[in-house]
């Protein structure tokens, strides 16, 4: 999951718990609100029947718009409706919020177009009463969840721009992995992400250089030994004995082709090589990495041995592939006790077998250019490995009969 993904979670629960604390807070404000007004309609309702009791007992007649009922009312926030056609329509077109007796009497507390009222039904009287207090909306915790949901979305919006340069950083990357050494880390910012910019550029910058000067050295060395074949070449059209002449001819040839290798395999490990994919024939693959084989054909027919067991196209580069078949068939003959190869085309790829003992280490540690366990350089199976991956073909060892078999196995569609 990415960090992105991560951060727009959190923020989103966080949104979920905000909302739940200002609902909760809300239902329990509402609630008591509830219970202010149904205590003060009770107060206001218990007097009103205090007031009629006590009116019967003077013989007013249960009289309401007296002057102590007014005052009380007036202080208390009520007002009553006397017009009976008015006490009727909202008594028909009210909302009843809460019901209950209230002495010999039913208590109504009625709501309509955002008015309160409180109706009382006795036997022997009807009031209808109008809230003159406004039942305002709560705008303090209203303003509270706002201003709380807008404070999230700007840490939001603010964390997710301080890592955009975090992405950017993650797209250059890229690129380098796709062998573009000019791309430019460097920030002029003052956080985190800027410093391990810089420190990359810093050691994309240093490697460049060492990339720069191993083609420089390369490429020197290749250039100072072509001048002497050439050389060798224009000296070698002056001798007169053509048996002797041919076989400086070879050798000049074949260190021309060494040359040209080596030029090969420095722009294939530098990225800088496009592939050129087309199907071939293996024997016509196999044929072509035997001539890049520094040895005479009669050497060639009695140390090779090719054994088609299925016919095999493979979809590769006509370079690369035979490359690396030139340095397993090369690696297999010297250090075969009885320099000998066997080439065997199967199906599924080409494999590569010689008598010999099996390696003493994992087949892993003789991909590593320079590993010091043979008696050259150590770059053969380095540069095989390599052009395997590149290839997208799969490079297998096993060791069964007494033989070693590198397995050059194409890729299940």
């Amino acid at each position: 999951m990415s960090i992105y993904n991560k951060i727009r979670i959190i923020f989103l629960v966080s949104i979920l718990f905000v909302s739940a604390f200002f609902a909760a807070s809300f239902y329990i404000q509402k609630s008591q609100h509830i219970q202010k007004i149904e205590k003060r309609y009770m107060q206001t309702a218990l007097f009103l029947h205090r007031h009629f009791r006590q009116s019967i007992r003077h013989n007013n007649g249960g009289d309401f718009t007296d002057g102590t009922v007014k005052l009380y009312l007036k202080e208390s926030g009520f007002r009553l409706i006397l017009d009976e056609d008015k006490k009727q329509n909202i008594k028909n077109k009210a909302k009843v919020l809460q019901k209950r007796k209230v002495l010999r009497s039913q208590f109504n507390i009625l709501k309509m177009k955002h008015k309160m009222y409180l109706s009382l039904d006795h036997p022997r009287f009807h009031l209808l009463l109008v809230d003159k207090k406004e039942q305002t909306p709560p705008w303090q915790l209203l303003l509270g969840y706002i201003l709380s949901l807008l404070f999230l979305v700007a840490l939001y919006v603010w964390l997710t721009r301080s890592l955009k340069p975090l992405k950017m950083l993650q797209n250059k990357i890229q690129k380098v992995a796709e062998g573009d050494l000019s791309v430019s880390f460097k920030s002029d910012k003052k956080d985190e992400v800027a410093d391990v910019s810089n420190a990359f550029d810093d050691a994309l910058r240093k490697l460049e250089s060492l990339i720069d000067s191993r083609q420089l050295f390369l490429r020197a060395v290749m250039h100072e030994l072509k001048t002497p074949i050439g050389k060798g070449k224009i000296l070698n059209a002056f001798l007169e004995e053509d048996k002797l002449k041919n076989g400086y001819e070879d050798v000049f040839d074949r260190l021309e082709l060494l040359l040209n290798e080596f030029a090969k395999i420095e722009q294939m490990l530098s990225s800088n090589y496009e592939l050129k994919l087309v199907n071939y024939n293996a024997k016509d693959l196999i044929d072509q990495a035997l001539e890049l084989m520094i040895m005479d054909e009669e050497d060639l027919e009695q140390q090779v041995n090719i054994t088609e067991k299925s016919p095999l196209i493979l979809s590769t580069d006509f370079t690369l592939f035979p490359l690396a078949l030139k340095n397993l068939i090369d690696n297999a003959i010297k250090y075969a006790p009885d320099s000998k190869v066997e080439i065997v085309i199967h199906k599924d790829g080409i494999s590569i077998l010689n008598n010999g003992l099996q390696f003493t280490d994992n087949i892993e540690t003789y991909f590593k250019p320079f590993h010091g366990k043979g008696e050259g350089l150590g770059l053969g199976l380095y540069i095989v490995h390599n052009i395997m991956e590149m290839l997208k073909l799969e490079l297998a060892y096993r060791y069964e009969d007494n033989k070693n078999s590198f397995n050059l196995i194409k890729p299940h569609i």
